[in-house]
């Protein structure tokens, strides 16, 4: 499993937006820009939960701002990172949240990824053998032999 923080987030975001918006020469400058009206807030955990927007981006030379949702963050990163991505947006200071700029400056992205990817070792491969030649499956027998083999 890795873990990313808001810096790592951002710097996928810039390189995944670069991709799509490559006829923009500048920077894309990225900001927390929580809607607030499409967002609760559970005081115990301090997770903000979100059905609206929470990330916007802008180019120099682009007067349109655009806004992402979770998802879009979501998916920008697993196409960079692969595996199960999830990311969270929480609040640092509840007791400074008292206005929709406050809600952008103490909000936080982090996000973790989780690659579903295994190894065996030299035991349960030998085993995975032992089943490949009682189910009298030579394809998947020799598979198993040639990854038995690099352990020896």
């Amino acid at each position: 499993m890795k873990f990313l923080n808001q810096d790592d987030i951002f710097k996928i975001l810039k390189k995944s937006l670069k991709k799509h918006y490559g006829n923009f020469t500048s920077e894309s400058k990225i900001e927390i820009d929580v809607d607030v009206m499409a967002s609760k807030y559970d005081f115990y955990s301090r997770k903000i939960s979100f059905s609206g927007k929470i990330v916007s981006f802008k180019y120099n030379e682009e007067i349109y701002k655009r806004r992402l949702t979770l998802k879009e963050i979501e998916g920008m990163i697993k196409l960079e990172l692969g595996g199960e991505v999830n990311v969270a947006a929480y609040i640092n200071e509840i007791e400074e949240v008292l206005t929709r700029d406050s809600y952008n400056k103490h909000t936080v992205l982090v996000a973790t990824v989780t690659n579903e990817e295994f190894s065996l070792d030299k035991d349960c491969t030998m085993t995975l053998i032992d089943m490949a030649i009682d189910m009298n499956d030579k394809e998947w027998f020799i598979e198993l032999s040639n990854r038995y083999k690099q352990f020896v």
